[in-house]
């Protein structure tokens, strides 16, 4: 997808500012005694108060809001209200909104996707050192998102980070590009590739480092949906939504007192 019409740039921008918001309520909300089911819910209210559509509920069979995955748990962990957090969690919040209207008689969403993790109380020193390279990698990436750039300039510097610091990159998931079906080509790499694709002024992208305390390896649940780092050692995710520029990219899905470096 790209985006020039200024109508649809305003909708984007919308979808990002609101998705940017709600994380960080979640995000702040996140604490010791707090289920992941209760954050989930706070999320969909806040999208839908706001006259949207939480993007991940019902998307392929996704049951929720949230997309709330706790220390092993790297994507895509499902909700519970059994799963209640505790001190020396982290957990990785994932969230999507989107902005519905009618382009040429059918339905058409505009899209504001990101994610960020949290320590639950106090962490080991580890593990904050390997949420701050996640979120530190993503910030890099950002910066080599230029139109004209090429895709392995964007997963040189995720993995430059996740290399000084002897993480595993996760290699089975990635970001995307953000069109009104959600997900869209092309798949974002957090390594070099080789791929000189390059990004076009007006394309929205996600990009979304994820790194693991051990080995880069993933399994699968049975849920199906949830995905865990197969030592089962801790794993961090961080994303931002961003248009693309013939400069430096807008950075859509910026939360209201974040700061990005």
């Amino acid at each position: 997808m790209i985006l020039t019409n200024e109508e649809d740039l305003k909708l984007i921008r919308e979808a990002g500012q609101l998705a940017g918001r709600v994380l960080e309520l979640v995000s702040n909300a996140a604490c010791a005694g707090i289920s992941t089911w209760e954050l989930d819910e706070m999320a969909e209210k806040a999208i839908r108060d706001a006259g949207h559509i939480p993007t991940f509920k019902g998307y392929k069979g996704f049951p929720a809001t949230v997309c709330a995955s706790v220390n092993e748990e790297i994507v895509h962990g499902i909700p519970n209200k059994k799963k209640i957090l505790k001190d020396g969690d982290i957990i990785s919040l994932d969230l999507g909104v989107s902005i519905r209207t009618m382009k040429d008689g059918k339905k058409f969403d505009f899209i504001g996707d990101t994610a960020i993790t949290v320590p639950i109380g106090k962490v080991s020193d580890s593990v904050m050192k390997m949420l701050n390279a996640t979120r530190q990698a993503l910030y890099e990436a950002i910066k080599a998102a230029r139109g004209g750039a090429t895709l392995d300039q964007i997963g040189g510097a995720v993995e430059d980070v996740g290399n000084e610091g002897a993480y595993g990159i996760v290699r089975d998931y990635g970001g995307h590009g953000i069109g009104p079906d959600y997900h869209e080509d092309p798949f974002i790499f957090n390594y070099r590739t080789g791929s000189k694709t390059k990004l076009k002024p007006g394309m929205v992208i996600a990009i979304e480092p994820m790194f693991n305390l051990g080995s880069d390896k993933t399994r699968l649940k049975s849920d199906r949906w949830t995905v865990v780092t197969q030592d089962y050692r801790p794993s961090a995710h961080f994303e931002h939504s961003l248009l693309i520029t013939e400069g430096e990219p807008e950075v859509l899905t910026k939360r209201p007192s974040e700061v990005i470096e």
